[in-house]
């Protein structure tokens, strides 16, 4: 249920908010401090507390938009706030800008107009992503429109889109034993969104960081209580009450430092944060594997595979690009290091020495260890840096990353829930900012130029263990 009053973002820290202030001035062409100013707004929630539907998605609406917005008021005083948004049939209490979202038979409207009827059951996972949908509507309106993404003022989307069959949400998914690589933000969205489905079995969450000031805008699982915590450890605490069938594991090491002999990685949820990151994983043999990533805001990304297969395994769908390049190159010049220890992803005691030579505020003992895109997003979000080239270095806001948690959810249910039906793609492009479209929906082959698909003494290591 939504409960009333005020919800400020107290828990985010001033780095936290100037990683949404980056974000928004990568996608606005602003300053920082521009952007700062223009995400400084509060926002006015209109729920009737006694339809349950429209409350669930009310309350994952505040909680996820709170990690963006200065503050939230849930049917209260909305003197401050400068949107109100209207979730279900109940009457708007202002003369505030509007944003009405609604639930009629099998879709869910967000935009200038409401559905006068009681909102539907649904299954409640669909709460976290229409709420995710909410939260990019009301962030256009809060801005008058100013996203450079052409969403439309009435945003339909058909909850069949999604492409679940509707008993999988109520029978029990067995995940068996699965390996979480990631427990950054898409690993908690993974797991923030799952707590409404029934899974069985065990996850090992890996992951060697440690929580961070600046992962509080988008870690929805995560406060300031949790700073300096390991991030497996913290994932694990927070988010094990809520799994009765499922019992949730820490590991505080990266996936590839858990390697075991034989085939170890039957089952294997991505969730780390890099391309070059993802092909490292494909070279410890995954037997099936659930995965999903962001471009910035833009878009989510979903791949799914099982070996053996002819199709695309991850190092195909992430293969190394211009972009990429460019961006390693970009954060090598900027730290004072190379692009090679770059490519290490973590910054080793000799590269942190060139660092805090090149940037004497940091403290070289603190960046051992750390990943380089965290550390670069930071000083970017403090204005140390004064390029943002390279979107894919900037972090996204928190309801991009639970989206992307969430339809990797549904990944996991399409294909391991009850009544199972034959999948025609591997790979999803979905936006925030327009509907799910089927039609994006693809079944992308093996890459020619693949470096594991096209080594052939990797491809036969593959064959002796999954065959």
């Amino acid at each position: 249920m939504a409960s009333e009053g005020q919800m400020r973002s107290d828990h985010l820290t001033p780095e936290a908010r100037a990683e949404n202030a980056a974000m928004l001035a990568a996608a606005l062409g602003l300053n920082v401090t521009e952007a700062a100013e223009a995400l400084s707004f509060d926002v006015a929630v209109t729920v009737d507390p006694a339809d349950n539907v429209a409350s669930t998605i009310a309350t994952e609406f505040v909680q996820i938009f709170r990690r963006t917005v200065r503050s939230i008021e849930t049917n209260g005083n909305y003197n401050a706030s400068c949107l109100e948004v209207v979730i279900g049939n109940v009457a708007s209490r202002s003369d505030l800008k509007k944003l009405f979202v609604s639930v009629a038979g099998r879709q869910v409207t967000i935009g200038d107009s409401q559905t006068e009827m009681r909102c539907p059951q649904m299954p409640h996972i669909f709460s976290v992503l229409v709420a995710c949908y909410a939260c990019a509507a009301a962030l256009q309106r809060a801005l008058d429109g100013r996203l450079p993404f052409n969403m439309a003022s009435q945003l339909v989307i058909p909850l069949d889109e999604f492409g679940v069959n509707e008993k999988s949400f109520n029978a029990p998914v067995n995940i068996e034993k699965a390996y979480l690589a990631g427990a950054g933000a898409i690993g908690n969205g993974f797991l923030w969104a799952a707590r409404y489905i029934d899974i069985h079995g065990e996850i090992y969450v890996a992951d060697d960081d440690v929580v961070s000031p600046g992962n509080l805008n988008r870690q929805i699982w995560f406060t300031k209580e949790d700073l300096d915590e390991p991030k497996a450890d913290r994932l694990v605490l927070h988010a094990q009450p809520f799994f009765q069938n499922l019992k949730l594991i820490p590991r505080r090491k990266r996936l590839q430092d858990l390697r075991e002999d034989g085939p170890w990685l039957r089952r294997l949820i991505v969730a780390v944060d890099s391309r070059r990151a993802r092909r490292e994983i494909q070279n410890e043999f995954p037997g099936e594997v659930f995965d999903a990533s962001t471009t910035d805001i833009r878009e989510v990304v979903v791949h799914h595979h099982k070996q053996v297969t002819e199709h695309a395994c991850l190092s195909c769908i992430y293969e190394a690009d211009p972009e990429e390049t460019s961006r390693e190159a970009h954060i090598a010049e900027h730290l004072g290091v190379s692009v090679a220890e770059v490519r290490q992803e973590r910054i080793s005691d000799q590269a942190a020495n060139q660092i805090a030579q090149h940037i004497p505020k940091l403290d070289k003992r603190a960046i051992v260890g750390i990943a380089y895109d965290t550390l670069f997003k930071q000083l970017c979000g403090e204005g140390e840096l004064k390029s943002l080239e390279g979107r894919r270095i900037v972090a996204p806001f928190a309801f991009v990353s639970v989206l992307a948690g969430a339809l990797l959810v549904l990944e996991v249910v399409r294909n391991l829930g009850a009544g199972v039906s034959r999948k025609d793609h591997n790979y999803w492009r979905v936006s925030p900012w327009h509907p799910p479209l089927r039609r994006r929906q693809q079944l992308r082959p093996k890459q020619s130029g693949c470096e594991f698909c096209g080594n052939s003494t990797l491809t036969q290591i593959n064959l002796k263990l999954w065959l």
